[in-house]
């Protein structure tokens, strides 16, 4: 069996070197915010994240106007 060190995986926190961690919820000096694994702008972010008891968590509910079912695009269409 042989020891691997371990791969990068989607964690809450990375260290990049010694003392200085990213967590989720960081921003860069652009205004980003770190997901764990990607840099995302505000408008990203805002959909998929939101402050539960001070801490960044994922939004579980979709927002209205990221999906819609198709059978409601066409009401009112009736033959």
């Amino acid at each position: 069996m042989m020891l691997v060190a371990p791969a990068i995986v989607h964690a809450s926190e990375i260290t990049l070197v010694p003392a200085v961690k990213l967590q989720i919820g960081d921003q860069d000096n652009r205004g980003n915010y770190w997901d764990g694994g990607n840099w995302r702008d505000h408008d990203w972010w805002d959909h998929h994240y939101e402050r539960y008891n001070n801490h960044w968590r994922a939004r579980y509910e979709p927002h209205h106007d990221d999906h819609h079912d198709d059978h409601h695009d066409n009401h009112g269409h009736h033959h």
